[in-house]
């Protein structure tokens, strides 16, 4: 059985017009070359710069901070004795006999005062058994010696 394509009955008032029958109209030219418009030609995409790296960042590991000039405590304490260390040269000795690491032999303490009421409060300068560099260590012999000659010369 063949078919054939069905076709759609129309009215004469809906039936479309054929082009060009229209007063003012042209009938569609019959090349097939299409025209180009009359617009501007497209602008190349604009490539912004790659945005700066993220800084590294300052990540420092506990035995290697020490407050700064304006936090300092007076007083450095061996937290077994509540004490100064007795013997300043033996807090710290070499981790290997030729290495650049020291590692604390007491827990050192800080005590000092915080807060707008001054409370008094020890904080943790050097846990015992850790490695610390000889400029850190130089810092905190340093603050031990001047301590020492200050309660010496009282």
């Amino acid at each position: 059985m063949a078919t054939t394509p069905r076709t759609r009955k129309m009215t004469p008032a809906t039936q479309p017009e054929a082009p060009g029958t229209e007063e003012g109209t042209f009938p569609a030219s019959t090349d097939s070359v299409p025209q180009a418009p009359d617009v501007a030609p497209l602008e190349p995409p604009q490539v912004d710069e790659a945005p700066d790296a993220p800084a590294a960042p300052g990540f420092v590991t506990p035995t290697e901070v020490i407050p700064d000039d304006e936090n300092l405590a007076e007083v450095i304490l061996d937290d077994d004795t509540k004490q100064p260390p007795a013997d300043v040269d033996a807090v710290f000795q070499p981790l290997t006999p030729y290495g650049s690491s020291l590692v604390c032999t007491v827990r050192l303490v800080e005590r000092t005062f915080l807060g707008p009421h001054s409370n008094p409060v020890e904080r943790l300068l050097q846990p015992q058994g850790a490695v610390v560099s000889e400029g850190i260590a130089a810092r905190i012999l340093e603050r031990l010696r001047q301590q020492a000659d200050r309660s010496a010369g009282s």
